[in-house]
């Protein structure tokens, strides 16, 4: 997972922009609270999680100019629609089967390699080695916006 403060330094630099909306998906309680706090610091943030149905989603998703996940569902979901879709890839790997239809590779961000060896080490995302913990925070908030702006370029 990206962490809470990575996703808000993200959402932060991107909302600095007002002429763009920026709309918030995710899961369970506690990913909720937190995407609400950070949505409710800005007028052009909006958190969707548990306020509309599923295909309502889909129809804000297929709407969007860009989509940022993880390697989750909401990445094939905009991918289906043609969106074009950043992801962050920790200790799984956009070559193991399960990289958005049709993306084209440059828009997977991964973590450090370097720092950590033995990526992947897990096709789903379960298996973490010890020491592999923090391998999400080597994909700087920096680089998932300098991304997300040259793909709206």
């Amino acid at each position: 997972m990206y962490t809470s403060q990575l996703k808000k330094e993200v959402i932060s630099t991107l909302a600095e922009n007002t002429e763009v909306q920026l709309f918030l998906f995710g899961g369970e309680v506690p990913e909720k609270e937190s995407l609400d706090a950070i949505a409710s610091q800005y007028e052009n943030v909006i958190c969707l999680v548990d306020k509309l149905s599923f295909e309502d989603e889909l129809s804000v998703i297929a709407n969007l100019d860009v989509m940022v996940a993880m390697d989750s569902g909401n990445a094939h979901l905009s991918a289906i629609y043609n969106v074009p879709t950043v992801t962050l890839w920790g200790v799984t790997h956009p070559y193991l089967g399960f990289y958005p239809f049709e993306q084209p590779l440059e828009n997977a961000l991964q973590a450090d390699k370097e720092a950590y060896p033995l990526i992947p080490t897990s096709v789903y995302g379960n298996k973490l080695p010890k020491g592999y913990e923090k391998t999400m925070e080597t994909i700087l908030p920096e680089q998932v916006v300098e991304k997300v702006r040259r793909v709206l370029e």
